[in-house]
């Protein structure tokens, strides 16, 4: 067998699961505030203004969604192996 052991896999699946919500989570900011950008240009008339203002402003929020959604992953993440180690 491998050096990690059979016990590693379902730690790397649920890596790969994590990551791939995480970026699921940044395309919807982007495409939200790009979307509510063109809408906001479009009915106000000024084409790359609103565009570029939320796309720059969707940069702290996805980070900020990163390290909420990250933390709440790894306290799960906790819980369900403290509660592995009881049983």
């Amino acid at each position: 067998m491998s050096e990690g052991g059979p016990e590693r896999g379902p730690v790397l699946l649920l890596g790969a699961k994590v990551i791939a919500q995480v970026g699921a989570l940044l395309v919807l900011i982007a495409g939200g505030s790009v979307l509510i950008g063109l809408g906001l240009d479009e009915a106000l008339g000024t084409k790359p203004l609103f565009v570029f203002v939320l796309l720059l402003g969707s940069i702290p929020l996805s980070l900020w969604a990163i390290y909420r959604y990250s933390q709440h992953q790894s306290r799960l993440i906790l819980a369900a192996q403290k509660e592995e180690g009881q049983q």
